[in-house]
């Protein structure tokens, strides 16, 4: 595969390429496929083709982008994979080659943040206890009722953004809005 650029456009040729090997199983095609798709406008077909490639063993990631982009937030569905360890770490991806051309002490600074998994967990919880999730404000409220402040307000927010949805969804029911 010769055609790399930097383009919004991607080479037809290229895509076609990725795709077979995408559907071959190929998971490092796959990431830089769905890459190509996002960057050329195309997230929906982008986060079809990581989730597919990537779900079973990045489920966290997979559900997150899921909720997202159910909320209408298609470019932080993409965003959630684009900085998955699947994606940003694949060999084949844009990530690496923008590595490629920086030097070793350069490296060194684009370091990836080593809890990522952390975050993105946390991220997943905040969203599902935000939807009236049983488990997810059960998990915030253990942590809370371990000491932890920051669960203890992600808790009260989670709580009230939920109580806000109801009333949302109870008021387009009514027939007169009310």
């Amino acid at each position: 595969m010769e055609h790399r650029s930097s383009s919004d456009v991607p080479d037809p040729n290229e895509i076609a390429e990725l795709r077979a090997r995408a559907d071959a199983g190929d998971q490092n095609a796959a990431g830089r496929l769905g890459e190509l798709l996002a960057r050329s406008g195309d997230p929906q077909g982008a986060l079809r083709v990581w989730a597919r490639a990537y779900g079973d063993s990045s489920p966290t990631t997979k559900r997150l982008a899921e909720l997202k982009a159910e909320d209408g937030d298609l470019q932080g569905a993409v965003s959630t994979w684009q900085v998955s360890d699947a994606v940003r770490q694949n060999r084949e991806g844009l990530h690496q080659e923008y590595l490629d051309t920086l030097d070793a002490y350069e490296r060194l600074e684009d370091d990836d943040p080593e809890d990522w998994a952390f975050i993105e967990e946390e991220e997943l919880t905040r969203l599902l206890a935000e939807r009236g999730d049983e488990a997810a404000i059960a998990k915030l409220r253990a942590q809370a009722d371990a000491g932890d402040s920051a669960a203890a307000i992600l808790l009260a927010r989670c709580e009230e953004r939920y109580r806000r949805r109801q009333n949302a969804t109870a008021r387009s029911r009514s027939p007169h809005g009310e």
